[in-house]
């Protein structure tokens, strides 16, 4: 089934290269702006103790790296379009052996491979492969790091949307520290982590 959720990732993606919006058509973007604007929101965690200093400084760091990044990958019609940003088995119906995507809510305009690196980091390790595969992704050494960068994107954005989430204050106190102690660290280092989050 993995197989199949990566091959469906990319004939959507096949898709939205050709596809042209309707006039007047709005979705989110995700791009430098969100990652800068993620990270000015995660600065209120400071405040609020739920995020240390030095965890903050590290991902002031990684949003700089992560824009750099952008600034040097263009956005051509092979790399960037509508994404569905929220591609979960959750969001997945099956019928008679199908996938159906459903729940569109959070798509927007972004590179193409922040929807492998949001599946990826929430698929189990051991599946991941098999996502890959059925995607056809050729994994090059700046490929991997590009993905590795807007899955480290991706978990910030979505932290920064719950900073003031009481029921996220457990996941701020064990796993923030880890997100940034660890990965962000390995990013910056250029040691790849996508079989290990």
């Amino acid at each position: 089934m993995t197989v199949k959720m990566g091959a469906l990732q990319q004939t959507l993606h096949a898709h939205s290269q050709k596809w042209v919006p309707p006039a007047g058509f709005r979705r989110l973007i995700y791009d430098e702006t969100t990652i800068v604007q993620a990270c000015d929101n995660l600065g209120k965690g400071i405040q609020s103790g739920i995020i240390g200093n030095d965890d903050y400084r590290i991902v002031c760091d990684v949003t700089k790296l992560i824009c750099s990044l952008f600034a040097n990958t263009p956005k051509t019609k092979a790399s960037w379009g509508l994404v569905h940003a929220d591609f979960l088995s959750g969001n997945l119906l099956i019928r008679e052996g199908q996938l159906i995507p459903i729940d569109f809510s959070l798509s927007g305009w972004a590179y193409y491979l922040l929807d492998p690196a949001i599946c990826l980091c929430n698929l189990k390790k051991h599946l991941r492969k098999a996502f890959i595969e059925g995607y056809g992704l050729q994994l090059t050494e700046e490929r991997l790091y590009f993905i590795e960068a807007l899955t480290l994107y991706i978990i910030l954005v979505a932290a920064s949307r719950q900073i003031n989430n009481i029921v996220w204050k457990s996941w701020f106190e064990k796993r923030f520290p880890v997100i940034t102690g660890e990965f962000c660290q390995k990013l910056q280092r250029h040691v790849s982590f996508i079989y290990d989050i």
